[in-house]
């Protein structure tokens, strides 16, 4: 049977309140919509591509309440850098959906958009340069 428990009071996408524990919730199959987890929101104000890699700030956990999937977000993000569409499958959730609610985050400062392969990626110009030489003379 579905069971209807009050949601926030302020309007979504505001402040840092990215509970989900209300809403609504069907007790015998146990799976939430994706709509009810993003509280009817289609889109995140961040322009995240399913590449954007995403790494948990040192303070994430004392900024904000969170919901469960804001909580797994932050954990599968803390100690090495994870894409946008690694996360919807790790969560078995839309990307659409993880765009969101990462969108919430990032706009709690709980999570932080990062290079995947840090500060020496800048460094490989030549080998990348000599790589497109030898694909050029296949």
């Amino acid at each position: 049977m579905w069971s209807w428990k009050p949601g926030p009071t302020h309007s979504p996408g505001r402040g840092c309140d990215v509970t989900s524990g209300s809403g609504w919730a069907n007790s015998s199959l146990g799976d939430v919509r994706p709509y009810t987890i993003t509280r009817g929101r289609t889109r995140s104000k961040h322009p995240l591509r399913m590449t954007t890699c995403l790494i948990t700030r040192p303070t994430a956990h004392q900024a904000t309440p969170l919901s469960h999937e804001g909580e797994e977000l932050l954990l599968h993000c803390s100690g090495a850098p994870r894409s946008v569409a690694e996360l919807a499958a790790l969560l078995h959730q839309p990307v659409q959906v993880m765009k969101v609610l990462i969108g919430d985050l990032l706009d709690c400062e709980a999570l932080e958009l990062t290079n995947p392969d840090g500060p020496a990626a800048d460094g490989n110009v030549p080998i990348l340069e000599a790589l497109l030489d030898g694909l050029r003379k296949l």
